[in-house]
């Protein structure tokens, strides 16, 4: 996927220098991304000086698998280019492996905060779960954090599996290539 970006990047003013916004990089990353059908699990980027020509790094994780991604410095006032044709190619790309590591993130993500499963749900099980009242408060109610202490995942083609103790979280991949709850169980 050659695909080069130029974007504004706003500015953060640290001593006499500027420097680029890492914060609002990463959001720019993430939602340039996901218009081109790339589903980043997490991005982080530093907040370099901005300076035309320089080069920094910022990682994202696709599929659980943190993967450096070249940024350039296309002038001084926070354009930046990057190629996102090393991650849609890198070892994330599709195999069972990088599957496995994406749906271990999002179920170390709901571990790390039981709310998070109504992030990590599809529409269907979310209006399930909230039951007609804040998803958020129905999850507290109902799941014990960590969801899943000790488990294993098994993915089977567009589906997957955590177990462990006594439940079983099921997921489903999206047509972007994401991994969404549909049922703990």
């Amino acid at each position: 996927m050659k695909r080069l970006a130029l974007i504004a990047v706003g500015l953060a003013f640290a001593g006499c220098g500027e420097e680029i916004d890492g914060d609002a990089l990463e959001s720019e990353i993430t939602k340039d991304a996901e218009e081109h059908g790339l589903v980043l699990d997490a991005v982080d980027c530093p907040s370099p000086d901005a300076e035309k020509g320089a080069t920094f790094t910022c990682t994202v994780t696709i599929k659980g698998q943190p993967t450096d991604l070249e940024v350039v410095q296309a002038d001084d006032e926070g354009n930046v280019r990057y190629d996102f044709a090393g991650l849609a190619e890198g070892p994330a790309g599709n195999d069972t492996e990088a599957d496995e590591a994406s749906v271990r993130s999002v179920i170390d993500a709901v571990n790390k905060d039981v709310t998070a499963l109504c992030d990590y749900a599809t529409p269907e099980f979310r209006k399930e779960v909230a039951g007609g009242e804040s998803c958020a408060n129905a999850v507290l109610a109902k799941y014990d954090s960590p969801l899943l202490e000790d488990y294993d995942v098994s993915v089977m083609g567009d589906a997957a599996a955590a177990s462990g103790g006594n439940e079983t979280v099921a997921l489903e991949r999206q047509k972007n290539g994401s991994w969404l709850i549909t049922d703990v169980r």
